[in-house]
């Protein structure tokens, strides 16, 4: 079915809870590649937060990330959390737009991996396959998803992809596996229906008023 997405694409032209980004960053992971040693221990000290509130964590977790370049974070509630992965489950695969300032937008393919969800560009996608370098990851880490109804989120994103592009990035995912129903169901069609994928009405939705279009100059959104 993928195959048959990718097929279509060939003519298209590229014309080109609270999320908060930082702004660095390493190495790349392919798309499907593991990830090892990367828990929630090696980032926080969790054994200092087994009495914190949620409220105290997250706060932890965002002031952390503030100080660091190419990252964004977020605080996830359970539920909503919950969703999404069962979504994910069963519609692992999606593309996504980004307005450009020349008025163009760029296709962003995306796939989740367990609690990981990678995006890159879909051209590189077409060429690489699973060997498609990501420009942004975002970790989930389900550590206090039981004992304190929250999941933290923390991406990496790295250039060509702009602070504001990441957390555009991680707001339509919202927008699309949780948020709005009429939005999954595209993500289904994507995913299950590939022949019947519709590009007019994903870019349809970069004019909704619930979203918020990157200015490519930095700053924080909220969405979760």
């Amino acid at each position: 079915m993928l195959a048959h997405f990718l097929s279509r694409t060939a003519g298209i032209r590229s014309r080109v809870g609270s999320i908060s980004f930082c702004r660095k960053l390493g190495g790349t992971l392919g798309i499907g590649s593991e990830v090892p040693g990367h828990t929630l221990d090696s980032i926080l000290k969790t054994e200092l937060l087994q009495d914190a509130t949620p409220e105290e964590i997250g706060r932890v977790w965002t002031e952390y990330h503030q100080q660091k370049d190419g990252f964004l974070c977020g605080v996830i509630p359970s539920m909503h959390y919950a969703e999404i992965e069962a979504k994910s489950k069963i519609c692992p695969r999606f593309v996504y737009a980004i307005p450009k300032d020349s008025g163009g937008f760029e296709m962003m393919y995306s796939e989740f991996h367990q609690h990981r969800v990678s995006f890159t560009s879909l051209e590189a996608f077409k060429a690489l396959q699973g060997s498609a370098p990501p420009l942004l990851e975002l970790f989930h880490y389900v550590d206090y998803q039981q004992s304190k109804d929250i999941v933290l989120m923390r991406g990496v994103y790295k250039a060509p992809l702009t602070s504001a592009e990441a957390v555009f990035l991680a707001n339509q995912l919202q927008m699309y596996y949780r948020i709005d129903p009429e939005r999954f169901k595209l993500v289904h069609t994507f995913n299950h229906k590939p022949m019947f994928f519709d590009f007019n009405e994903l870019l349809k939705n970069l004019d909704s008023p619930d979203l918020k279009v990157p200015s490519h100059k930095q700053g924080t959104s909220s969405s979760e």
